[in-house]
């Protein structure tokens, strides 16, 4: 069922399933709930971007069920594959999620949590959350923060409402909880690496480096991903006028040899239990050519016959042939390719947790690394 590496000139690269990968992903991406509690002008889910919210709250998905939850988490502890949760809304609004990672943890899964922090503080009983999953041994929290100032945040990151109050409150609160992780790490000598990610987008110019170094320095934060500002193509209003990238996305090719590697290392699962092809295809549109989850193992559907096919085409570098493919304004930009960054992420952060816990509390611990 594996697909054998190929050579695509020029490039000299060996393409093919990632090392670990070839029985089963090496991360399952998953929509936890599509609500949230924040209103980013540039999310490609709210109601003004998109009509996807409305659609999984029309069909009963605006979060993911336990029992889906701990079905692929019975299938990916054994192989220590990663869960990672995301989705439309914010995943610590599930009034399960705490439990959840607890139980993902427990059967071997590693963990990473992207979280807009909100419900990790300041009072006591969100506070208690965010001492639970480190305790548990989440493996990575990422706080999707945008900014280094108030100002810059309470315009990217509003509440739902709107009304932000005080923007320097506002930012207070949750610089605060990014602090309250680290500082239960310590306690807990705990090995959950810290991150923080901020979008490139057109309010942030001339302070990207700056807020980089705010997180890094500052805060003390295991590492800060500057994510690209996407459309998401067809599935959201959203236009690319306000990236900092816009020479990306310039006189974009209509062919491309070298393959995406998104087929080759993981895949997406909704509320609904459905499969995407790839996180470029939030509204699930290729759900229709792979079994539904609940029926179907991950690992027969990441050894089925569609994800080989998508594979074949793409080592054949006929991948422009195919849908959604062919109008994947992420991957003919080059963002969707075989350097993206996410094992790298883990790398460095992994090295400044354990650099951390050396010099501040004298242990040495063992952490996941992978081979990048």
């Amino acid at each position: 069922m594996t697909t054998k590496p190929l050579v695509v000139a020029p490039s000299e690269k060996a393409y093919g399933l990632k090392p670990g990968a070839e029985e089963f992903p090496l991360m399952v991406i998953i929509s936890i709930i599509y609500p949230c509690n924040m209103g980013c002008p540039n999310c490609p889910y709210t109601d003004t971007n998109s009509e996807l919210r409305r659609f999984y709250r029309e069909h009963d998905g605006d979060l993911i069920p336990v029992k889906l939850w701990e079905k692929i988490a019975d299938e990916c502890g054994p192989y220590g594959a990663w869960m990672r949760c995301t989705g439309g809304g914010e995943p610590m609004l599930h009034p399960k999620m705490v439990e959840m990672i607890e139980y993902a943890k427990a059967k071997g899964a590693r963990v990473w949590l992207n979280t807009n922090g909100s419900m990790f503080g300041p009072n006591a009983k969100h506070r208690e959350r965010l001492e639970r999953v480190i305790r548990a041994g989440i493996d990575l929290i990422e706080f999707s923060m945008d900014a280094a100032d108030a100002d810059t945040y309470a315009v990217l990151r509003p509440p739902r409402s709107g009304k932000t109050g005080d923007p320097e409150q506002w930012w207070a609160k949750h610089v605060g909880n990014v602090r309250a992780a680290l500082d239960l790490r310590k306690q807990h000598v705990a090995t959950t690496r810290v991150v923080t990610s901020i979008i490139r987008q057109e309010a942030i110019d001339g302070r990207l480096d700056d807020a980089v170094q705010f997180w890094l320095k500052d805060v003390g934060v295991d590492e800060v991903i500057t994510r690209k500002f996407l459309s998401w193509d067809d599935n959201t209003t959203i236009q690319l006028g306000k990236t900092l990238d816009r020479h990306l996305y310039a006189d974009l090719p209509t062919q491309k040899k070298e393959p995406c590697v998104w087929p080759f290392e993981r895949l997406n699962v909704d509320t609904l239990g459905r499969i995407a092809l790839c996180g470029q295809d939030i509204s699930f549109k290729t759900s229709e050519l792979f079994p539904n989850v609940k029926d179907t193992s991950l690992k027969e559907i990441w050894q089925g016959e569609m994800f080989t096919w998508y594979r074949k085409m793409h080592l054949e570098g006929r991948g422009a042939e195919c849908f959604p493919c062919r109008g994947c304004s992420a991957w003919f930009a080059g963002i969707r390719d075989w350097d993206h960054g996410w094992q790298k992420v883990l790398r460095n952060s992994g090295d400044h947790l354990k650099e951390v816990m050396r010099r501040d509390l004298g242990v040495e611990v063992e952490v996941f690394q992978p081979k990048v």
